[in-house]
């Protein structure tokens, strides 16, 4: 069976599958024996997402070694030209806490910008077997099935994920939707996106996502006809890899319909803090 659909055309959408799976390979061996520890930033990391990273590193390396890599654990490499083209932006597991815990719903995550935007993308979550790839004017696939998503304006029935906590005052726009609509979150980011692009999620909105987190899945939702944005609106990419630091990234994504209500929500409320804040500065 051909997982990889059209986008096998590509080799670094290839090389991208391939390394995907070989990420999960190497979680699913090593799930019983891992060891963890917590971040500055208070993030989960074990030595599992080390392994998988230091393994993908080496065989991007090895045939692509012109290309830029950043991964999430630190690694920041370009060999020559110094102002790669393309790079690899790896998550080695997005969802380590779910991982950690026992808990489905962890992803590895390979995405590849070209000149900064979303180019090639593969996220795989070993415990479904669901690889998702994609590939710029090649469309997006799970498992090598193509994927289309068909707009649908937001209900009740709609199904939305935000993530929590909050560091300071939860939105208005957000308590709407609280009331609105379904509520889910399921501790991947990258996975999140595939199942916007699948259909399953109406809206995903995140205040603190970071590069390794969109990078994969950002090309499968383009492809797959859904919209990845600024909460506002306003264009995601291009990110230049070569200066990311690890800087939290706002966005919100969905399919057409439900995107567009979404950035209507937030602009609303936008302009109503706004209106606020000059009547109050002229003392009305």
């Amino acid at each position: 069976m051909n997982r990889f659909g059209e986008t096998a055309n590509e080799p670094r959408a290839m090389a991208a599958g391939r390394l995907a799976l070989l990420g999960g390979r190497i979680a699913l061996d090593l799930s019983g024996q891992f060891l963890s520890g917590w971040k500055p930033d208070g993030s989960l990391v074990t030595n599992v997402d080390m392994a998988i990273q230091a393994r993908l590193c080496t065989e991007i390396k090895s045939v692509f070694p012109q290309d830029g890599i950043l991964a999430e654990e630190g690694e920041v490499s370009v060999t020559w030209p110094p102002d790669a083209r393309y790079w690899w932006v790896l998550d080695p597991l997005d969802g380590t806490a779910n991982f950690a815990q026992g808990i489905p719903g962890f992803s590895i995550s390979v995405g590849v910008l070209r000149d900064g935007m979303p180019f090639v993308g593969a996220v795989y979550d070993p415990t479904a077997d669901w690889l998702y790839t994609a590939c710029l004017a090649h469309g997006a696939w799970l498992n090598g099935r193509r994927l289309q998503i068909q707009p649908q304006p937001l209900s009740a029935r709609s199904v939305v994920s935000i993530r929590t906590p909050y560091e300071n005052q939860v939105p208005s726009y957000v308590l709407r939707w609280l009331c609105r609509h379904r509520l889910r979150r399921f501790g991947s980011t990258a996975l999140q996106l595939c199942y916007v692009a699948s259909g399953g999620l109406s809206l995903v909105h995140d205040q603190r996502a970071l590069l390794w987190d969109l990078a994969g899945a950002a090309v499968v939702v383009a492809e797959a006809g859904g919209v990845l944005t600024r909460p506002d609106g306003s264009a995601l990419f291009p990110y230049s890899p070569a200066i990311y630091r690890g800087e939290p990234i706002a966005f919100l994504a969905g399919d057409p319909l439900g995107h567009a209500e979404g950035v209507a929500d937030v602009t609303h409320d936008s302009l109503a803090v706004t209106s606020r804040m000059e009547r109050a500065a002229h003392g009305d």
